[in-house]
């Protein structure tokens, strides 16, 4: 369980001490609006979340990372980016598929922070795990979050109704697409 670095961040695995960070972030109104429901979580369901994830770690041997600034002295969690396993499959998306998403506090937005947190975890996917091809999905208003799919090579595949009744965009990145792009 390698920690990823980029110029300006530090993605750790999971960890048990982003449980307090996660739970702030997750009961955030701001971070919420396009998750699921929209509704910010609960303490309890947050930490429910957080034990998940970490069962993934152990399960998978990947997962969600914390997002860290590289400035000495700060160890806040300013974000988290993950990679997962389905949690079932998808219309029109051929198995095995892994999930990538992102969440950045919003006293960081505008800073880039998710479009490199994600470009790091997405050749993570990639390299590491062998992934086949990479899907996400938001809900249309997140504009922000669909021009970060665009800017890491994903495409649109389709619109579907999430489990809340939402709407959802799903796009898909190809192990092929990926290697055409940053290998020419």
């Amino acid at each position: 369980m390698r920690t990823l670095t980029t110029e300006r961040l530090i993605l750790p695995p999971w960890d048990p001490r982003f449980e307090e960070d996660f739970c702030r972030l997750s009961a955030d109104p701001r971070v919420s609006r396009y998750l699921g429901d929209g509704r910010p979580w609960e303490q309890e369901r947050a930490v429910a979340r957080h034990g998940e994830i970490l069962a993934h770690w152990r399960e998978h041997g990947f997962g969600w990372r914390g997002i860290l600034l590289r400035e000495p002295g700060d160890e806040s969690l300013v974000g988290v980016a993950a990679l997962n396993r389905l949690p079932r499959p998808l219309p029109g998306v051929d198995e095995p598929a892994i999930e990538i998403g992102w969440w950045v506090d919003p006293r960081h937005w505008g800073k880039g922070i998710a479009t490199e947190a994600a470009a790091v975890i997405r050749d993570e996917a990639f390299t590491d795990h062998g992934a086949a091809r990479l899907v996400a999905r938001y809900q249309p208003a997140n504009h922000a979050s669909g021009n970060i799919m665009r800017k890491i090579g994903m495409r649109h595949h389709d619109d579907i109704i999430g489990p809340y009744d939402e709407d959802v965009r799903v796009y898909v990145l190809e192990r092929s697409d990926w290697v055409t792009a940053t290998h020419p």
